[in-house]
């Protein structure tokens, strides 16, 4: 019985090896409670009782399936959390009252289109003489939309509307533009 013990046990510490350095702190942790289960338990003859050997055994079996269930948890979230990003992010980059009155007339307004992922819009701002500001909206540093803004509450109301418009199509067209060049006609094996 004492090899069988041994032997889940050194599968446990080789299993934990090698995913040690790719886990989580969860899994460190839970590598930590099975060393520690595992090391409440005596290997002297006494232990070797039959009751107390099968409750050890069942306990190390219990152990292995929660730490290979672990690791098929751990895998999962791995590849979900490579495509975790930030979508829809809206960056104010603006400077005076009439920017920020715009910022906040767009951000009250957008919606973003349903199959855009991954892109980022930043607000920016460029103060012109006179009372006019020049408000510029980048999608991913490409700029989308750019005008003079007169500090006039009906003018930023139309033009944060347009920006609105713009950047929505803006997205819808490049979600488009990807999935073609990414479908199946624009891929080859390169040879002519």
């Amino acid at each position: 019985m004492n090899l069988k013990l041994e032997s889940i046990y050194l599968y446990i510490v080789k299993k934990a090896e090698n995913i040690v350095f790719k886990q989580s702190l969860f899994l460190k942790r839970f590598l930590i409670l099975v060393l520690f289960v595992l090391s409440l338990f005596p290997y002297s003859l006494q232990a070797q009782e039959s009751k107390k050997v099968r409750d050890s055994l069942r306990t190390l079996e219990i152990l292995k399936g929660a730490l290979n269930n672990a690791v098929k948890n751990n895998a999962s979230a791995e590849s979900a959390e490579l495509d975790m990003e930030i979508d829809g992010l809206i960056m104010d980059e603006t400077i005076s009252k009439v920017g920020r009155d715009f910022y906040d007339m767009f951000y009250s307004g957008w919606n973003a289109p349903k199959n855009a992922k991954n892109f980022t819009i930043t607000i920016k701002e460029m103060v012109l003489p006179g009372l006019a500001t020049q408000v510029t909206v980048m999608v991913n540093d490409n700029e989308v939309f750019k005008q003079r803004v007169q500090p006039r509450y009906d003018i930023l109301e139309q033009m944060s509307n347009y920006a609105i418009q713009q950047t929505g199509r803006y997205l819808s067209n490049y979600e488009k533009m990807k999935s073609q060049l990414d479908g199946d006609d624009q891929s080859g094996s390169g040879i002519f």
